[in-house]
């Protein structure tokens, strides 16, 4: 695999890092007692995990090679982006308090970083990468 294949694929996947920090936005949903609709805890929960298993996933695409390696990494970044949707989805059915965040900054947010993972996962589907993955016993 280029390298610069490699670094796309690492960049795109470690910039989602970031839905980690969703685990603080918790507290905030209202059957905590707080502004943001109850709808949100569902994507903010799954971005939390999502977000902590990001070192993980990093770890196993620089160090290990198989398909189960590969499968993982293209199941990570499937259910990363589908969850992201989820959160676009969320924002239509319960909007988020605009004390809390704009709709555009909600929109925007989210849509980038579901085209992250969805460029991820693209870029592992070409041959380059199956290649350097996949490994003949």
């Amino acid at each position: 695999m280029k390298p610069a294949t490699r670094w796309a694929i690492a960049t795109l996947m470690g910039i989602t890092i970031f839905r980690a920090q969703t685990i603080l936005f918790l507290p905030q949903v209202q059957m905590f007692g707080g502004p943001a609709p109850d709808g949100w805890f569902g994507p903010w929960l799954s971005d939390t995990i999502i977000g902590f298993a990001v070192p993980m996933m990093l770890y196993l695409f620089w160090t290990r090679r198989g398909m189960a390696v590969w499968g993982a990494l293209v199941a990570y970044n499937a259910v990363g982006a589908f969850d992201y949707s989820q959160g676009l989805i969320t924002q239509i059915i319960s909007p988020m308090p605009v004390e809390m965040a704009s709709a555009a900054t909600v929109y925007v947010g989210i849509g980038l970083f579901m085209f992250a993972q969805i460029v991820a996962l693209g870029l592992l589907f070409s041959r380059e990468v199956i290649t350097e993955f996949k490994v003949w016993e």
